[in-house]
């Protein structure tokens, strides 16, 4: 009997985040720029979405520049502050980006800790 236990889709995914903002420097430290910006809306403690961080990141071409080359680096970021307990979801929004062909686009709000550490 096999006893080997293939990895979960959560653990793929998880896998595939941390890659992703492990190899961030490519691009000059973009991650520390979309970071920061993230940890902005998480210390305002209002909701928001991936869109609205994607909006105040538009005029940066650095980070467009990491993004276009990484499209999973955004999300990747936001994984990591759920993970670490930064931010939860609240609800679901239609994207405004036609590239998401309306999937769902999560609600984030920052949770208790989240605002301590900001």
């Amino acid at each position: 009997m096999n006893h080997n236990i293939s990895p979960t889709g959560d653990d793929l995914r998880d896998s595939g985040q941390t890659i992703v903002t492990a190899n961030d420097a490519v691009e000059a430290n973009a991650g520390k720029i979309i970071r920061a910006t993230l940890l902005r809306f998480i210390e305002k403690g209002q909701q928001f979405s991936a869109d609205e961080v994607r909006e105040e990141l538009e005029a940066n071409d650095l980070v467009a520049r990491a993004m276009f080359k990484r499209p999973n680096l955004l999300p990747a970021i936001i994984g990591a502050a759920s993970r670490k307990g930064l931010i939860e979801p609240i609800g679901i929004v239609k994207p405004t980006r036609p590239s998401r062909h309306s999937n769902r686009n999560l609600i984030w709000r920052a949770t208790a800790q989240g605002q301590a550490a900001a």
